[in-house]
């Protein structure tokens, strides 16, 4: 008797595990649930969960509000993503080389990623920054083995200036290159590839709108892009500050401003702008209310997101299918 129920255990472990390797074949080493053994740390990049908001946003009546939590990647940033999709599209190009360099120009999340990736792959690692760089940076930046050179400069248009030390380094280094998330589609690309993706598997393509903040575009130009290819109703609305260049270029008409070439304007339905006081009040609730830490741009794409939520029709059918909305959350405090 007790042999049967080993075997009938054994059969059904052997069958359940069969089951995990044909899901894992469908969805490939991206489906961490299926190999929670990293290979290496930068398999830790991605896969970042979705948190359902239950306290903000529970007055809008069969709304539903997710937040896709970003700030789960190694170094608290989606742009992780970013960093990682660059670097190895420039290793595919042959542009960088064991043993090459990256260069960057200013300060940003971006930065801080992109130092991390070199360490681990070997490459020497320098950000070009301003006179007015917060110290704390310039030591967070240093503790992830970066190289800083601080440029005295007078006042001026100071991003010119920090791009064009760049290109002379690079003219005078073989085997650097500089990688700007403004103008590499590997920034886009890593989104239409991977986040995406996630956010239509994890909720199994119920999702209705998209909201996401507007840095260099890539990250919402790419969510965008795949998840309107699955589902061409689906809305994505860009949630930043008033004063935002994507603000007073696509909703202003101000023709001078320049947009990031990473960002795709065809995909975006809607932008709502709200103030810095907004913003600072929904990033707090979203400790005090869900006991989530995020960054001040959370707190106004989830400000942006509820803005949208309010004007959409009233849904009082409990019965009816949630109208789901999954907001960017691009970093943590």
């Amino acid at each position: 008797m007790f042999d049967e129920i080993s075997r009938s255990i054994d059969e059904f472990g052997n069958s359940l595990l069969g089951a995990l390797n044909n899901v894992q074949g469908i969805f490939g080493r991206e489906l961490s649930v299926a190999k929670p053994i990293k290979e290496n740390v930068l398999q830790m990049i991605g896969n970042t969960p979705l948190i359902r908001l239950n306290k903000i946003g529970s007055h809008l009546p069969n709304v539903e509000i997710y937040l896709k939590a970003e700030f789960c990647n190694p170094t608290g940033s989606v742009k992780d993503r970013t960093a990682l999709s660059m670097v190895l599209s420039a290793e595919r190009r042959g542009e960088l080389k064991p043993g090459g360099s990256i260069l960057q120009a200013g300060y940003n999340t971006t930065a801080i990623s992109l130092a991390w990736i070199s360490s681990i792959r070997q490459y020497r690692y320098k950000v070009i920054l301003a006179p007015d760089t917060d110290q704390e940076k310039i030591r967070e930046l240093k503790s992830y083995g970066a190289q800083v050179e601080v440029l005295q400069l007078a006042k001026g248009n100071w991003d010119d200036s920090l791009l064009e030390k760049a290109k002379d380094l690079k003219n005078a280094e073989k085997g650097s290159v500089i990688l700007n998330e403004y103008k590499d589609m590997a920034n886009t690309n890593a989104h239409f590839l991977f986040t995406g993706p996630e956010i239509w598997r994890d909720l199994n393509g119920g999702v209705d709108a998209f909201v996401a903040g507007g840095g260099s575009g890539g990250t919402l130009s790419g969510v965008g892009r795949f998840l309107k290819g699955k589902k061409p109703s689906l809305q994505v609305i860009m949630g930043v500050s008033k004063n935002s260049r994507f603000i007073r270029r696509m909703v202003q008409g101000d023709s001078s401003i320049r947009l990031p070439e990473s960002f795709d304007p065809k995909v975006t339905d809607q932008y709502i702008g709200v103030d810095r006081e907004e913003a600072l009040r929904y990033q707090s609730e979203l400790y005090q209310k869900e006991g989530i830490f995020a960054g001040l741009t959370t707190g106004t794409t989830l400000a942006s997101a509820l803005h949208y939520a309010e004007s959409l029709p009233t849904r009082e059918d409990s019965k009816a299918t949630p109208y789901r909305i999954v907001v960017l959350s691009p970093d943590r405090l």
